[in-house]
C-alpha cells in the first residue's frame, strides 16, 4: 500500500490516502461482499472513505490523489454531487456528475475479479492505514501485491485520453506550455512522462469544472 499525507492551506483538514491493490480468491469474493465491507469499514471508523475501483481508466496515482482533493473540497464546501463521499470519489475519477454512468466506467467488474486484483483507496483523516489494510485483507482473505498503476505505456496513454475525450490540441496546448514546439501531436517522438503530465493537467483540469457545478443529484 502506498500512503500519503496530504496538507492543505485553505481550510480542508489534513488527511491520509492509501491507495493498494489486493489479490483476492475470485471464488470467494463478489461484489456484495465488497460493498459489505464498505459498511463495516464505514461504520467503524469516523470519517474514513473506502472505495473499491477498476483501473482501467486510471492514469496513474495522480489521478487517484486528485479525486480524493476534490472529495474532500466537495464537503468542506457544502458542494457535493453525492451525498456519500465513496461515490464522490467515483464521480470525480470519472470527472462526471452521473453516478450510474461514473460506475459504469470505474466501479469493479466481473473481469476484476476474474483477473483476481482489486484497487482500492482510503481517506483517513487519521494515520491509520496499515490497521485498516490489515482488517481489509482479513475479510477479504486478500493479500498486498504490487501497485500496477504507476507503469506508463502508450496503450494507457491513449485509452485514458479517449474515455476523457481530449482532442490532440488540447494535448498540444498543454505540452506547449512545457515547451513543445511542433503544430502536429506526434507521440511516438515524445516521452511517456510528458504524455502523462499533460493528461494528468487534463484530467485535473476536467475534475476542477465538475467541481464548481453546484447542482446536486440524487
Amino acid at each position: 500500500m502506498k500512503v500519503y499525507l496530504i496538507n492543505h492551506s485553505n481550510g480542508i483538514s489534513n488527511y491520509y490516502v492509501g491507495i493498494n491493490q489486493v489479490e483476492i480468491d475470485s471464488k470467494d469474493i463478489h461484489i456484495n461482499k465488497l460493498l459489505e465491507l464498505i459498511e463495516i469499514v464505514t461504520s467503524n471508523y469516523k470519517n474514513i472513505v473506502l472505495q473499491f475501483f477498476d483501473d482501467k481508466y486510471i492514469l496513474n496515482q495522480e489521478h487517484i490523489l486528485y479525486a480524493c482533493y476534490f472529495v474532500q473540497k466537495a464537503f468542506y464546501a457544502q458542494k457535493n454531487i453525492s451525498n456519500k463521499k465513496n461515490l464522490e470519489f467515483i464521480l470525480y475519477l470519472a470527472a462526471k456528475r452521473q453516478i450510474k454512468l461514473s460506475l459504469h466506467f470505474f466501479g469493479v467488474k466481473a473481469y476484476n475479479f476474474q483477473d483476481k486484483r482489486i484497487s482500492y483507496c482510503i481517506i483517513s483523516p487519521e494515520d491509520n492505514m496499515n490497521q485498516l489494510n490489515i482488517e481489509i485483507n482479513k475479510y477479504l482473505n486478500s493479500k498486498d501485491i504490487s501497485l500496477n498503476l504507476v507503469q506508463l505505456s502508450i496503450e494507457k496513454f491513449k485509452r485514458v485520453k479517449k474515455y476523457f475525450e481530449f482532442s490532440d490540441n488540447q494535448i498540444l496546448t498543454v505540452l506547449r506550455s512545457y515547451g513543445y514546439k511542433n503544430d502536429i501531436l506526434d507521440i511516438n517522438s515524445l516521452k511517456l512522462e510528458s504524455l502523462y503530465n499533460a493528461l494528468n493537467d487534463l484530467i485535473c483540469e476536467k475534475m476542477a469544472l465538475l467541481s464548481l457545478e453546484k447542482r446536486r443529484s440524487s
